[in-house]
Order: structure tokens, then sequence, then C-alpha cells
């Protein structure tokens, strides 16, 4: 029965059924009470306009400091990314990009005030003086590219140190001892967890190493070149095995080691971390870990929307393996 159907039966208008089924003032009481008598015998329900659906709308903060690690990576938070990109309209979320350079802490009560249901951060830069300024947020989060330690938030990352484990693992096939260590500035998270994994690990394959064998490079493409050739300059012996934090660390020192006349992998064999584009066509192929980053926004989309529907009261820290890519730069001869 229509409303229409329905004033006919009651002798009225189609606005007085209108007012007695929305429970609105304009009908004498004595005529409202007729009218609900044959809603009731007439077994009448009204019926609700759809109410429109709620836009879903997640926020993806790019947290740059030094920007080394975020823009300066060759593409890999980007593959990350676009994995969160294509899995957040799979599941008919919008994502709109928010970038930080300086107020970290401006940029999240500004996310706080805006109409998101979760936030996506790119943690690869964040100290952990930083990781208070997420209390912040009152929408669920995940931080990404960051294990966020010793801090209680959502987070999701590349396994650090068992992905060390395996680089030294295959570099202690070259059967030589002699064993160096390029560390990256600044120290990102991600640096520190390697370095420790670096000193955890390097004993048990019978390398020889100590911090003297440890050397400081900037993680930027100019910056790593100047601090390699910086370090040769000074006539520091070079140690015949070399692990770098990541691959732009590795290229970097490459072209400072060959421009100073060593022969790689025939003098100096050495492996990065990342596997970004540019490892496989460098001058010299480098070995590396790659980092599952598509299988990371995946996951960090998944697991922010599992919270955002669940309004889980915990938080989880996920950490993703990798595989070792084997190229040139350590191959035995």
């Amino acid at each position: 029965m229509t409303v229409k159907e329905l004033a006919k039966l009651a002798n009225v208008s189609t606005a007085t059924i209108s007012l007695v089924l929305n429970k609105k003032e304009g009908v004498s009481d004595k005529k409202r009470r007729e009218i609900e008598k044959l809603i009731a015998k007439t077994g009448y329900t009204l019926r609700q306009a759809p109410t429109k659906k709620k836009n879903k709308n997640l926020c993806f903060l790019k947290v740059l400091k030094s920007g080394y690690f975020v823009e300066q990576n060759a593409g890999f938070v980007s593959k990350i990314m676009d994995s969160v990109q294509t899995e957040c309209s799979n599941f008919g979320y919008n994502l709109n990009i928010v970038v930080a350079k300086n107020d970290f802490s401006k940029a999240l009560m500004e996310i706080n005030g805006g109409n998101y249901d979760g936030v996506f951060v790119i943690g690869t830069e964040l100290g952990q003086y930083d990781f208070k300024y997420l209390d912040i947020l009152t929408q669920p989060y995940i931080v990404i590219d960051n294990s966020m330690p010793m801090y209680q938030c959502n987070s999701i990352t590349m396994n650090n140190e068992e992905m060390v484990y395996t680089v030294l693992k295959h570099l202690a096939l070259c059967n030589d001892s002699d064993f160096g260590y390029l560390h990256g500035l600044p120290e990102a998270v991600n640096f520190i967890e390697r370095k420790n994994a670096v000193f955890t690990y390097a004993k048990e394959f019978n390398f020889d190493f100590n911090d003297d064998k440890m050397f400081l490079i900037d993680a930027n493409v100019s910056g790593s070149y100047e601090s390699m050739l910086k370090i040769i300059r000074s006539g520091k012996r070079i140690p015949r095995i070399l692990f770098a934090d990541n691959d732009i660390v590795a290229i970097g020192a490459m072209k400072a080691l060959l421009e100073s006349g060593y022969k790689i992998p025939d003098d100096i064999k050495i492996a990065g971390f990342d596997d970004i584009y540019l490892s496989s066509i460098a001058s010299v192929p480098l070995t590396t870990m790659h980092v599952q980053r598509e299988m990371i926004g995946k996951i960090a989309t998944q697991t922010l929307i599992n919270h955002i529907i669940s309004r889980f009261k915990s938080y989880s820290k996920i950490k993703i393996g990798g595989t070792i890519k084997i190229r040139k730069t350590t191959s035995v001869s």
C-alpha cells in the first residue's frame, strides 16, 4: 500500500498522512488517532528513504625529515604507496596523501580534525623521540617501515634482523673473513636494527669484524660516494667483504671504489639492502636483500581496515621477510 492509497482510505491528503507517519505537528489529536488506527489495521509501514552512503576515507601521511629515505631512495616508498592505493580501492576506500615536511605534530592535528577513518604513517624517518606525537591521533592508524620499538601501536616493516642474517650467511660463502660494514647516516630505526644484527651475527660467521671496520656513510646518492671517497683518501684499509645498510649506500660506495682503482668483485665484494631498481642496473649489478614492498602495502591496508571495522583494543606489530638477490658484486671466480 502506498501513502496515496492510505490517504484515500482516510479521506485526507497525503501531506496529512506524512505528518502522522513522521510524528510531526499539524494534525488534530482526534484525526491523528483515526489515522493511526487505520495504519495499524492495514499493516502499513513507513518506507525509510535510503540513507546516503558515507564516504570512506583514509589518509596516507608521508613524514619527511632528511628526505633521504622517503624521497631519495629510488622509489622504495612509492612502491609501498602504490600497493596501499590499490588495496584501498579494492575495499572501497578513498586515499588522500598528506606530506609533513617540518612540523610532524601539526600535520597530525590537522589529520585528526579531518574526515578520515584511519591513517597510514610512513615512519621511515621517524626517530623514537617522534613517537609520542602519534598520541594526537584518535583514529586507528598503522606505521609503515618502522618497527616502533617500545611504542604501542600498529606497525609493519621488514624483518631487519633475519634479513641481515641471510645476507651475512651468503657473504660467508665467499670464504674470506675480512669483513666491513657501511653504516648509513642519519641513523633511521631500520639502520639501527641492521647495525645491531651485524654486530650480533658477524662472529657467528667467523668474520674478522670490530668497531674499526664500521664506516659511516651518508645515505644519499652523492653523499655515499663522497663519504666513501673520503675514507679511501684517508688511507684507511678497506675490508675485502662489505655489507651496506641500503642499496644507495652500496652504489655510492661502489662508484668511489671503482674510481679509486678497486675491482668489484675481484678486490672487494659488496652487498646491499632493499633491492631498489638501481641495484640491478648498477655498473656492477648489486647483490642485495629484496624487500617485499607490495606485500607490506597490502597487509598494512588490510590490518588498518580490520582495526577500523572491529575497533580492536590492542595493536599488532608485523615483520615481513625477504629474499636475497645474488648478483655480480659477490660472485666467486
